[in-house]
């Protein structure tokens, strides 16, 4: 049986222009996937964005006679040039006025290697380097939140579409389903696609386990009967007998301590709950997802997680992607986040990078984070754009400082001309930690300003 005609129709994909459309793309041959590049910024947050594929060494910039003319002004009228190589594209500059970078780095005219998945920047473009150009000539997959059970409406580039797809799939089986992803990278909406395309409908019901008192654990999962307890003043069915007919969504299961990891084995091996003050089982009929931000084989070899739940839970595994490593949705997602808090205001090319570049250890949640906190900074100094000082500190809450030496820290401070925002980039720490390191070499910033 197919997934309900309306639901499926939000993740259907459209067609993008086509390989010899004015967005460019330097050969013709459509039967054959190319690598290339990917332009991130400036682009539509809704149309599939210019891509270029690159099948040999090429030019770019302003000039007529340039391979790749990227829309940018400040692009020189000879840029750079890029070649391929294994593993992604070789950069090098041809004394730009704008320069070119490679995730943030600057590129000379020796040239670097843009590896895969890299970042690169001319003037105020941003490009992805990737595999497969031909993974993005579709507009921007956009799915109703509403159908979903969620107040906003989700967006996905080409990684994060290929798990929704693999949700809808897996939707129209019976088997149990354990997605894996680190917080806030969007396991919930994974669940949410599974119970709104099975081919019967009925209710969702998401439980973080976690974030259960102890005490009341059985009685949140598997209800109570009138007077079971203290201040149980009515029967209450739980999230089992919630769910009947639908999904139960059990997040966070890698943190149940082992004792509760047994009963909650118990009931899915029986299909039926005995609630509190119950003397009889009572059956149930859910399909359950779990999820988890732990790596559960190390906590079953630890002795941390059940083995035998670990089975049961794991029919089919869904991996959702962090999104550092779906770089194509980060600025998507920044300017569905400006549109909803501050619609008048523009992301510059300096900030628009920094955010592509990002570690994002939180996921979605530290984007907006990130997103809330440059808005409220860009009202109280009435700018109109986005800019790089609003932002905060992007850097990782935990950084080894201890790979950085006294010379290497006063050589990228000398490069900079002691702008330690700057500094930061070329050694790729966050400012917190370079100001530490400052202090525990007592280095004096002004001693190495550029004069």
């Amino acid at each position: 049986m197919s997934p309900p005609r309306d639901v499926n129709k939000a993740l259907d994909s459209q067609t993008a222009p086509t390989a010899d459309s004015p967005q460019g793309s330097i050969c013709s041959d459509r039967t054959r996937v190319r690598p290339g590049l990917v332009t991130l910024h400036p682009r539509s947050s809704s149309a599939a964005p210019p891509i270029w594929r690159v099948e040999r060494e090429v030019s770019i910039g302003r000039s007529r006679d340039a391979d790749l003319r990227p829309d940018d002004e400040r692009i020189s009228r000879s840029h750079a040039r890029i070649e391929p190589r294994p593993g992604g594209f070789f950069v090098r500059d041809h004394g730009s006025r704008h320069g070119s970078f490679v995730d943030r780095q600057p590129v000379s005219a020796v040239g670097t290697l843009a590896k895969y998945g890299a970042v690169v920047r001319f003037a105020d473009t941003l490009m992805l380097v990737v595999e497969d150009v031909e993974d993005y000539r579709s507009d921007t997959r956009r799915l109703d939140g509403a159908r979903l059970g969620l107040s906003k409406d989700m967006i996905a580039g080409p990684k994060l579409a290929q798990v929704w797809d693999q949700a809808t799939r897996i939707a129209q089986l019976d088997d149990p389903v354990f997605i894996l992803g680190e917080s806030g990278s969007g396991k919930e909406c994974i669940a949410r696609i599974v119970s709104a395309m099975r081919p019967r409908p009925g209710p969702f019901v998401g439980i973080n386990v976690a974030a259960i008192p102890e005490p009341l654990f059985e009685a949140e999962l598997f209800g109570h009967e009138r007077g079971a307890f203290t201040g149980a003043n009515a029967a209450r069915n739980g999230a089992f007998r919630d769910a009947t007919g639908g999904v139960l969504f059990l997040d966070e299961v890698g943190d149940l301590r082992l004792d509760l990891q047994a009963k909650l084995l118990r009931a899915i091996d029986l299909g039926s709950v005995r609630p509190l003050g119950s003397n009889r089982d009572v059956p149930f009929d859910v399909r359950v997802v779990a999820a988890t931000s732990h790596d559960l084989r190390d906590a079953v070899q630890a002795g941390r997680f059940r083995l035998d739940l670990y089975y049961r839970l794991t029919g089919i595994v869904i991996r959702v992607p962090p999104l550092r490593e779906r770089r194509d949705d980060i600025l998507l997602l920044a300017w569905s986040m400006l549109k909803e808090q501050a619609p008048s205001l523009a992301l510059t090319a300096d900030a628009a990078e920094a955010l592509v570049v990002a570690p994002w250890e939180g996921n979605v949640r530290n984007l907006r984070y990130a997103i809330t906190h440059a808005v409220g900074e860009a009202m109280v100094l009435r700018s109109s754009r986005i800019e790089l000082r609003h932002l905060p500190d992007l850097g990782p809450m935990h950084e080894d400082a201890s790979r950085l030496t006294d010379e290497r820290v006063r050589s990228a401070m000398k490069k900079s001309g002691g702008i330690a925002s700057h500094a930061a980039e070329l050694l790729g720490i966050s400012r917190t930690t370079l100001y530490k390191t400052l202090r525990r070499f007592d280095i004096d910033p002004s001693e190495l300003r550029a004069k």
